[in-house]
């Protein structure tokens, strides 16, 4: 009985020095020491000079450290703004986590900015980076570590490519994923909205996400995706996206990233797309893409480019594509081109950048695609030089071949129809 007041006087004492612990913590948290060490440690972390405006560290339901105003500079050359810029980050973890492997019950991101961008000799701002996170002098087990909660909420990504002249920004991301671990899927969610030139944009997907850190492979499987996106050229109510994508994937040992079995419903078009880019390689690009027949008029004036009225009202009634895509020298070239447009087969290849056109057709009957007004014509000279012209308003190098056209009642063998840029044209 005489040993009560000890044991309760020893244990009043531990919970005030556990107290005085936790309040100097806190305290220090706070401090300009705390927020130079967090710096020093995203600098030595990154390669790159980092800031962070405060530390917050917490023990109500177990230990958390929130940091806030994390900025990570650019490369050198790469401007002044930074490449990662972080509102805030917090992560709350279990006490175990002190001992053990690294395991968090929720991980909380706000308002990031990532910057990637190109420069014209073609060298980036985020290699280096990633070089130096992921290198190490001495090859160590990963650990198993966990988050029970990811949450990303209201940030960005603006992307600028001056090889490409490409430029896009991604706003209102948010990423919801739990039970997340690299030993097995876990649910994942994404929402965001974007911008590239006139156009805006809006995307969601929900899937099953795989991030094993270890062996550098990360994939999304079993998609849904539902879109939108409007602005010029497209109408005032936009083009709507929907579809389903088998997996997602990436491997940065091969620097390779792959779509399988995606099948997309397009403003009316359906399709499937598959595809990998090599990052280290972009010649080793690869895509394919495939529609099932569709009539392209209500697609064409989805994208604000109406087909012409034509002759024959049942012209332009049925269309279907396969196309093989890769790039040369830094230009995508789409090669071979497959399809079939109302009773005429056609190949051939296609360099968009170049407004390149080459195609082959069987054959084809050109009075049924002429304008009404022109469907009386009964010269064969007067129907090619109608239709060279509509052709010619499209700004094209074109080069078509056709096995057998029927014009103004006549029937034309290996017809070869050319129109060059600005307008020049020839048969």
């Amino acid at each position: 009985m005489l040993l009560k007041r000890p044991i309760k006087i020893a244990l009043i004492a531990i919970a005030l020095v556990v107290l005085a612990v936790a309040a100097l913590l806190w305290i220090a948290g706070r401090t300009a020491y705390a927020r130079n060490l967090m710096a020093e440690w995203a600098t030595e972390a990154t390669g790159l000079p980092s800031t962070v405006e405060s530390v917050t560290v917490g023990f109500l339901r177990g230990p958390s450290i929130e940091l806030h105003g994390l900025a990570i500079a650019q490369p050198p050359g790469f401007g002044d703004e930074p490449l990662i810029e972080v509102g805030s980050a917090r992560i709350m973890a279990p006490w175990s986590s002190l001992f053990g492997d690294p395991v968090a019950h929720a991980v909380t991101i706000e308002k990031a900015v990532l910057r990637p961008a190109v420069k014209a000799d073609g060298s980036d701002n985020w290699s280096a980076m990633i070089d130096h996170l992921t290198e190490s002098d001495e090859e160590e087990a990963a650990p198993a570590w966990a988050v029970g909660r990811l949450q990303v909420n209201e940030s960005v990504l603006e992307y600028d490519d001056v090889e490409t002249a490409t430029q896009f920004r991604l706003s209102a991301i948010t990423i919801a994923a739990s039970d997340v671990s690299p030993a097995a899927d876990f649910p994942v969610e994404l929402r965001l909205g974007g911008e590239s030139g006139t156009n805006t944009f809006l995307l969601a997907f929900d899937g099953r996400g795989l991030a094993d850190t270890g062996a550098g492979q990360f994939a999304v499987t079993a998609l849904n995706l539902r879109g939108w996106a409007g602005g010029e050229p497209l109408p005032l109510a936009g083009v709507e996206l929907k579809g389903e994508v088998k997996a997602l994937t990436f491997d940065s040992a091969t620097s390779v990233a792959a779509l399988e079995g995606a099948e997309l419903n397009l403003a009316g078009i359906p399709g499937e797309f598959a595809g990998s880019l090599d990052i280290a390689k972009p010649e080793a690009t690869l895509i394919t893409f495939r529609t099932k027949p569709f009539a392209p008029r209500p697609p064409a004036v989805a994208f604000g480019t109406p087909l012409p009225r034509t002759a024959d009202e049942r012209a332009f009634g049925s269309f279907q594509i396969s196309v093989e895509g890769r790039m040369k020298d830094g230009v995508l070239h789409l090669d071979p081109i497959e399809g079939r447009l109302d009773e005429t087969s056609f190949n051939g290849r296609l360099v968009p950048s170049a407004r390149l056109v080459r195609l082959a057709a069987d054959r084809i009957e050109v009075d049924r695609y002429l304008a009404p007004d022109q469907k009386r014509r009964k010269q064969k000279k007067a129907t090619l030089e109608a239709a060279i012209a509509a052709l010619a308003e499209y700004d094209l190098d074109a080069e078509i071949r056709i096995g057998e056209a029927r014009v103004a009642g006549a029937r034309l063998r290996d017809t070869v129809i050319r129109v060059e840029r600005n307008g020049a044209s020839g048969k």
